[in-house]
């Protein structure tokens, strides 16, 4: 007779893996709309795992094969290096200031781990739901690929897109008010045809580089990667509406037309973002010998690809100069912000007696603090008032306890008192408290109490 134990012995791990992404997709929504704590302050890193393997096991049942089942080693060098190709981005909103991050977990060492582990979705996400779509057209379509005109690339061809991509990121980073959209198009234009260009001799353009594909009359890829970048897209924006670990768009122009955070026009940056995703994955293969993740184990096979020395050394690399920034400064990575503990913002005024009160409640965040339905008798009931109302202005768009602080001191103690101000009047009282206060970000504070 066959026991419980000698059957999970016969599972492969892959199997496992697809049971966990299959269970985690219902589970992980659940915890995100009961906000259960530890899991809801990083939800992300379930949510998408979980797609990520429920996504693969379909592609497995469509085509026989999949990333996680016969390219495992290369989903890892997608996960690991998904951290420096993040980090282009991320560099470059230093400048552009399109976007930050709030809410993250109130310990730095969880909170940076948790950004490693959600930014390691980044390229799998974009590449398993790639795969999907090929797999739904291969199976549906009578020819099995989108086919469209061929056509010659020629060296000047290459030229002209280089310089095209190159002249968009430094206009990028010279007019940034203006030519911010760029930031999801130059990376494309640089690397595509560079990738082309080395590989051209191969009639396989598959795993080498788009423009090869097209120039083929293939553009099965092309579609996939816009279809792919538009449904992660969506997913991204509707979890990230419900998420208490969140990012925030501070994009010029279009701040107020939004659907969810995100201003209407800013979805129609996703799919040309897949694209510079798989150019820049690709471009990573001239590094390894033409290793990719697309090729099968026997393609791969005699490629020497990179040493795990290097790769790690890479990753670091790209990190070092980013994080140290942060932790000289003493802010969190990613423009992010702490979502620090209610009991050690009011540590002083609660004395051991209330701090341990609240502990015990399970009740440190600000979001669990307002679910409390009766007052803890350590705290004093004024203190407790103030405490509700300082919690309250902190959840407006992840302001965090040290901002609704700094509006207390200008007498905004409520979120009517909030919704009232003028932003650019707001913003300047602020500056006197903390130099560093955005208009952009006062302006959301504002907008988000007036729609309360």
């Amino acid at each position: 007779m066959t026991t419980l134990r000698d059957y999970l012995k016969g599972l492969k791990l892959h199997r496992l893996i697809w049971i966990f992404g299959l269970i985690g997709v219902p589970l992980s929504h659940y915890l995100l709309l009961a906000q259960i704590e530890p899991f809801y302050t990083s939800i992300y890193v379930f949510l998408w795992w979980s797609y990520i393997f429920a996504a693969d096991f379909a592609i497995y049942c469509l085509q026989g094969s999949s990333l996680l089942r016969d390219r495992a080693r290369e989903l890892l060098f997608l996960m690991l290096w998904c951290l420096p190709l993040w980090m282009v981005f991320e560099l470059i909103n230093v400048r552009i200031e399109n976007w930050y991050y709030v809410m993250g977990p109130a310990r730095p060492i969880v909170a940076v781990a948790t950004g490693v582990f959600i930014a390691t979705t980044l390229l799998p996400g974009v590449f398993e739901t790639m795969e999907l779509v090929v797999a739904l057209i291969v199976r549906f379509k009578p020819d099995g690929k989108v086919a469209g005109p061929g056509f010659v690339v020629s060296r000047r061809n290459v030229c002209l897109q280089v310089t095209l991509g190159m002249t968009m990121l430094a206009c990028t980073l010279i007019f940034p008010k203006y030519c911010f959209w760029m930031t999801w198009l130059f990376a494309y234009f640089v690397t595509d045809p560079i990738c082309y260009w080395v590989r051209r001799k191969e009639k396989n353009h598959v795993g080498r580089s788009l423009l090869g594909q097209m120039a083929a009359g293939d553009y099965t890829r092309l579609v996939a990667l816009c279809v792919g970048g538009v449904v992660c897209g969506v997913l991204w924006e509707i979890w990230n509406l419900g998420a208490r670990n969140k990012w925030i768009y501070t994009i010029p122009f279009f701040d107020e037309l939004k659907i969810g955070e995100l201003p209407v026009l800013g979805f129609f940056a996703y799919p040309p973002f897949a694209l510079e995703c798989y150019a820049m994955a690709n471009i990573l293969s001239l590094l390894r010998d033409g290793r990719n993740w697309e090729l099968n184990p026997q393609e791969n096979c005699g490629r020497r690809g990179m040493t795990g020395w290097s790769l790690v050394a890479c990753v670091v690399l790209f990190q070092f100069p980013f994080l140290i920034s942060h932790i000289v400064g003493n802010q969190p990575p990613f423009g992010s912000s702490w979502s620090e503990p209610i009991d050690r913002v009011f540590s002083q005024e609660l004395g051991p007696a209330g701090v341990r009160a609240l502990q015990e409640k399970k009740a440190v965040q600000g979001n669990l603090f307002l679910q409390l339905k009766e007052r803890p008798p350590e705290i004093e009931p004024a203190l407790y008032e103030r405490m509700c109302r300082i919690a309250r202005l902190s959840e407006i768009k992840g302001m965090g306890f040290r901002n609704a602080l700094m509006l207390e001191k200008l007498d905004i103690m409520q979120i009517e008192d909030l919704a009232a101000q003028d932003p650019a009047q707001l913003t300047q009282k602020l500056n006197q408290l903390n130099p560093r206060t955005r208009f952009e970000v006062v302006k959301i504070w504002i907008l988000a109490a007036r729609h309360k």
